[in-house]
Parts: structure tokens; C-alpha cells; sequence
């Protein structure tokens, strides 16, 4: 089974999706990209001069505007924070939405392929400080490395936290979307 093949199965079934619930709606793009070296998982590290998620590993992606759907967001912010071209982009489907409790934002994370990416990232200066690429064989392979438990709200949380071969680390709802995602493509993975 190719990478591609085991991502579709991976998202056959629909994510689970949460109620807005007056939360700000944004959308991420988990895109994967057909290196020849092997598949990878792009992610990007935010500005440290953002005001919110400074320095921060996650996806592409940002706030959903009015009249937008989730998936024209994910595509339109990828364009604007990494270069990614929306027409080199197949969607794949939609994971388990997610959700920050301290910022207010509804997360939808959307997978997607991309089998011609451009030659070079091209990162907004503004946003984001550098672009990731996390071989895909990798990232299904990776267990959270620790677990922060805590109370919000009343409400007990448990968020993992990864560490990959590059020095890269993604913790908060980056790292609930990733856990979810592998957890989606690892029972399908067959390299």
C-alpha cells in the first residue's frame, strides 16, 4: 500500500466534529508531501514575534473568514503562510475537530496530498520563522515522548508531547491533532 493509500483509508471514516460553541472557527492543513525520498508531514514554526503561538510548531492554517469554507481557509492560509500552491493540493478529508480552551479557537484539521510541491518553501516573514518537513515513516512511528495533565474549566486534560529525530518538538493542540492523526494512519500504515 502506498503512503497516499493509507492516508485515504486513514480518513474514510469522517472526523468527529464539535460544536462551535461561539469559539473562533479555523482550519489546519496536515499536508503531505510525495518526496522521492519518501513521503513527509509539513509543519512550520511561528514567528516568535506573533502575538499568539509564538515560536510554537504546528500546521498551516488560520482563521476561517465569513462566507469560507474550512477547507478554502486551510488552502488559503497555506498559500499565504508557506507558498503551497491551493491547485497542487488534492484534500484527502477531514480529522477529529480539536479545540484551544485558553484562545478560543475551533480547530478543523484537514488532510491533504501534495504530489508537486513547489521547489522551495516560501515562508511569510511575518508568521512563520521556518518550514518543517517530518519524514511521513517518522511521524506514524512516533509515540508522545511525555504527558502534561492538568485542569482547566474544571475539565481534566491530558496533552502529549512529541520530539522528532530533527530537534523538533510540537506540544499543545498541535500535538492532540498529530496524536489523533497517527493514531488515524497507523492501524493503515504499510510502507
Amino acid at each position: 500500500m502506498t503512503p497516499r493509500e493509507s492516508l485515504e483509508r486513514a480518513v474514510a471514516t469522517p472526523g468527529q466534529q464539535l460544536p462551535l460553541n461561539g469559539n473562533k472557527s479555523s482550519a489546519v492543513l496536515l499536508a503531505v508531501v510525495d518526496r522521492p525520498t519518501g513521503a513527509t508531514l509539513v509543519m512550520l514554526k511561528k514567528s516568535s514575534a506573533m502575538r499568539r503561538h509564538a515560536g510554537q510548531i504546528g500546521f498551516p492554517g488560520g482563521g476561517v473568514e465569513a462566507n469560507e469554507s474550512s477547507e478554502n481557509a486551510a488552502l488559503r492560509e497555506a498559500w499565504e503562510e508557506i507558498g503551497l500552491p491551493p491547485e497542487s493540493v488534492q484534500m484527502l478529508g477531514a480529522l477529529d475537530d480539536d479545540r484551544t480552551y485558553v484562545t478560543n479557537y475551533h480547530i478543523r484539521p484537514l488532510l491533504a496530498w501534495v504530489s508537486e510541491p513547489p521547489p522551495s518553501w516560501r515562508a511569510d516573514p511575518v508568521e512563520v520563522e521556518r518550514v518543517l518537513e517530518l519524514p511521513l515513516a517518522e511521524v506514524v512511528a512516533a509515540e508522545p515522548v511525555s504527558w502534561l495533565d492538568f485542569s482547566m474549566f474544571g475539565i481534566a486534560f491530558r496533552a502529549p508531547r512529541f520530539h522528532f529525530a530533527d530537534g523538533t518538538v510540537v506540544w499543545g493542540a498541535s500535538a492532540r491533532i498529530l496524536l489523533r492523526f497517527i493514531e488515524r494512519v497507523r492501524p493503515h500504515w504499510d510502507p
